[in-house]
């Protein structure tokens, strides 16, 4: 009998919340180690504590890209770092928008402290270009909204997530107008806690100033085998200096992603990510034929202590 294989996925903006991966901080010591570590580099570029903003600050808000683009990143390596002391390995990885800084790291492209430095200046730039604005994701499994009328309202297209359900950018004033739109037509949506419009073109100002960093830090390394691009949908064996520009900005496509994967056999999506997105997009882009799982780990019930001995149970099992 053919084991499932392993996909460690990794998610971006808009997935993150103050307090994720508390109970993994308060208790797992290789969670813990991972996140100190963590620390001192946004200590150094940013003189703030990735620690006392994600679990001892109770300001309700929590969309500062200065610490949540390094936050996220943090977070994903830590949880990636437990899942190695505990011998879960995959047999691919892949990251969507911010989470490809975290699944570059396991992939041996970059190490963690070049991936904690490179999204913390991706987010200066973005800061002093004065880039803002922010996401918004739609449920609209009827298709009442007319194809593409965001376009029309100055809005962006910037994720297919899955069927019916996809996610827009732009301007505060334009998102705030097409809620009013959604609201009277009785459509769910969510604004997510962002204030920059990722995924369109409203970002490219602060292009060629991360473009310049990049050609200045150490060469990307080639991946290990098993690396899937988010931006391209197929699995890549070189990554180009502009790769990580690119994955903030371009237009995201989830269902061929998650295709792509799927003809690769049957799987166990394992969600890295704080609160389970990547999970929840990959099911329900699954083909009802498909044998594959999802499972997620942090959520803002945190439960993930008692998830990360369920997965432990599961993957024994799938090892066989």
């Amino acid at each position: 009998m053919q084991r499932n294989k392993i996909v460690f996925l990794f998610s971006g903006q808009g997935s993150h919340y103050r307090g994720m991966g508390r109970k993994l901080f308060e208790n797992n010591s290789v969670f813990r180690a991972s996140l100190e570590d963590s620390e001192v580099i946004v200590q150094k570029h940013i003189n703030r504590s990735l620690i006392d903003e994600l679990y001892f600050i109770n300001h309700k808000g929590f969309d500062d890209v200065l610490i949540t683009h390094p936050a996220i990143v943090a977070i994903e390596i830590a949880m990636y770092m437990t899942l190695k002391s505990m011998d879960i390995t995959p047999d691919y990885v892949c990251g969507n928008s911010l989470g490809e800084f975290a699944a570059a790291v396991m992939s041996g492209i970059w190490d963690a402290e070049t991936a904690l430095e490179a999204s913390i200046e991706q987010a200066k730039f973005i800061t002093q270009n004065n880039i803002t604005g922010g996401m918004l994701a739609i449920i609209d499994p009827e298709k009442t909204i007319k194809e593409h009328n965001y376009l029309e309202r100055g809005l962006f297209l910037a994720a297919d997530n899955f069927e019916g359900h996809y996610t827009l950018s732009g301007t505060a004033g334009n998102l705030d107008a097409y809620q009013s739109e959604l609201s009277e037509l009785g459509i769910q949506f969510l604004r997510l806690p962002v204030k920059v419009p990722f995924h369109s073109p409203l970002i490219l100002k602060a292009l060629k100033d991360f473009n310049c960093y990049m050609a200045r830090i150490p060469s990307l390394q080639k991946p290990i085998p098993g690396f899937i691009s988010g931006i391209q949908c197929k699995e890549l064996d070189t990554i180009p200096t502009h790769y990580f520009w690119q994955a903030v900005s371009v237009y995201i496509n989830y269902p061929k992603m998650v295709s792509y994967i799927e003809n690769k056999g049957s799987c166990l999506y394992i969600d890295l990510g704080p609160s389970g997105t990547s999970a929840t997009f990959v099911k329900y882009n699954l083909n009802r034929l498909s044998t594959s799982k999802t499972f997620q780990i942090m959520t803002l019930f945190n439960n993930e202590l008692k998830q990360l001995e369920r997965l432990k149970e599961i993957t024994s099992l799938t090892q066989i």
